[in-house]
């Protein structure tokens, strides 16, 4: 219904039911009223007729006579009374009237009409007329008309005429009647009749029409679509657009703090490592061997924390490029966790913390790069000794490895006593450069992103929490057989 040409179709078509049915109903009480006045005229003629025919003094001895109700039985009973009836029976069959011809007089004591003489077989003398017309009883003296009316027996048109003896006086009155109710009938029959052929003329024209808007109609649903697809389309390119412009905008914000984290960050290494190489070279002789041993180190130890940050750089690029290539193969994680649980251990003795573990011999193959996996273990477990706080009370801080079995999952788990990290901060610590305290030492704050990377190229998902002065890294693998 939102087609422009179809409500107006529909207006239209509804517009020509709307006046048909109108003039149907006009037709019809035109129609009732026209022949309700030509049937007046006629009847009014044929009851004044009818009433010069008749001796209104044989009238009044008759009622006179006979004043018992049903003093009468049949139509030879009395001459007045049949040759009254003979006067009436002549006029029904020659006026080819529909209901009875009779004649009727009014009481006055008892305020009623009482039927006389009847054309019809079978007398009805003296019989009471209770629920005649006001307008009969007003005007009964001068004789007139009764326009449609409905009283006990149906629904009629009368004409009534007075019957006068010889001195002028109006002794009773003649009533003719038509039954209106056939006629009302045909007059319905006809009013349908006209809908119908009003309705057969309406549907060839709705035909034509529904072919002559089809093409439009089509067109026009056609082109709307075409202008809906376009929209969506542009709406679509819109939206991309938008997400491509906040992409470009967050990639540009990112370069930016990268360009800055890098540029701090290897700027402190090779400022340490070009003023010692620069000592070493120009004041070399002045210093003694012990000195230049020191020099020698620190430049060392510079150089390989800016080997590492490169590195550690270009394999984050490589991993978020998605250059990187899993080789993805069933290997026994225990000997790897016990490698790695070995190494730590003996960096930990150095360093004032206890590492714990649950490992045994039964730990389960998993499908995994074992040399990415290897590199999530070691970056979880420099975080965890990087930023070790030994429980308020302790002089050593704690390292736990942990491995659990759930369905076809192994879980791992790594923990370190720490300070608590609030749930603002943890949120961030899988970012690029993010690190929880500024400027530790070993940190290039690539580490844990690189690990999130790593568990993501294989489909899982790592979680940490804190709380309690513990920090726990968790993620899982698959179990094959081996």
């Amino acid at each position: 219904m939102k087609n422009p040409t179809t409500r107006i179709f529909l207006w239209v078509t509804i517009g020509y039911l709307l006046v048909t049915a109108y003039f149907t109903i006009w037709t019809y009480r035109e129609q009732c009223q026209q022949s309700e006045q030509s049937s007046l005229f006629r009847l009014e003629g044929i009851a004044n007729a009818v009433a010069l025919q008749i001796n209104g003094d044989m009238h009044h001895r008759l009622t006179t006579d006979k004043q018992i109700k049903d003093a009468i039985l049949f139509n030879a009973q009395d001459t007045n009374y049949g040759i009254i009836h003979h006067t009436l029976r002549q006029n029904f069959e020659a006026n080819r009237l529909n209901s009875p011809v009779y004649t009727m007089v009014f009481d006055t004591s008892k305020q009623h009409f009482e039927f006389i003489v009847t054309s019809a077989d079978t007398p009805y003398y003296r019989h009471t007329y209770n629920t005649f017309p006001q307008l009969l009883k007003t005007s009964f003296t001068e004789g007139g008309v009764l326009p449609m009316y409905k009283d006990e027996f149906d629904t009629w048109l009368t004409a009534f005429a007075p019957i006068r003896d010889m001195h002028g006086r109006t002794v009773a009155i003649v009533m003719v009647d038509e039954h209106f109710d056939t006629f009302i009938l045909q007059a319905k029959q006809q009013s349908v009749e006209n809908l119908k052929w009003a309705l057969l003329i309406i549907f060839p024209i709705i035909i034509i029409l529904m072919f002559g808007l089809r093409r439009l109609l089509f067109r026009e649903v056609k082109l709307k679509n075409q202008l809906q697809e376009s929209y969506n389309v542009n709406m679509n390119i819109t939206a991309e657009l938008a997400k491509t412009n906040d992409k470009l905008t967050n990639l540009d914000t990112v370069r930016k703090e990268m360009i800055a984290n890098i540029s701090h960050d290897l700027r402190t290494p090779l400022t340490n490592l070009s003023g010692y190489l620069e000592t070493l070279s120009i004041r070399g002789q002045a210093h003694n061997t012990i000195d230049n041993e020191r020099f020698l180190t620190i430049a060392r130890k510079e150089a390989q924390r800016l080997k590492k940050m490169i590195d550690d750089l270009f394999q984050l690029t490589h991993l978020e490029n998605n250059q990187a290539v899993l080789n993805v193969e069933a290997f026994p994680i225990g000997e790897l966790l016990y490698d790695v649980f070995t190494k730590y251990e003996t960096l930990c003795s150095g360093k004032n913390i206890k590492i714990t573990s649950n490992l045994t011999e039964n730990t389960p193959w998993v499908v995994a790069d074992l040399k990415l996996i290897d590199r999530v273990l070691q970056n979880l477990m420099d975080n965890a000794i990087r930023y070790n706080v030994p429980f308020e009370g302790k002089s050593y801080g704690e390292i736990n490895l942990c491995v659990e079995q759930k369905e076809q999952h192994l879980i791992i788990k790594i923990s370190n006593t720490s300070e608590t990290i609030p749930p603002s901060v943890l949120e961030h610590l899988f970012d690029r450069y993010f690190r929880t305290v500024s400027n530790i030492e070993g940190s290039t704050g690539l580490g844990l992103a690189i690990v999130k990377k790593i568990i993501e190229l294989h489909s899982t998902d790592i979680h940490v929490i804190s709380e309690n002065q513990i920090t726990t890294f968790t993620f899982y693998l698959p179990i094959t057989r081996p």
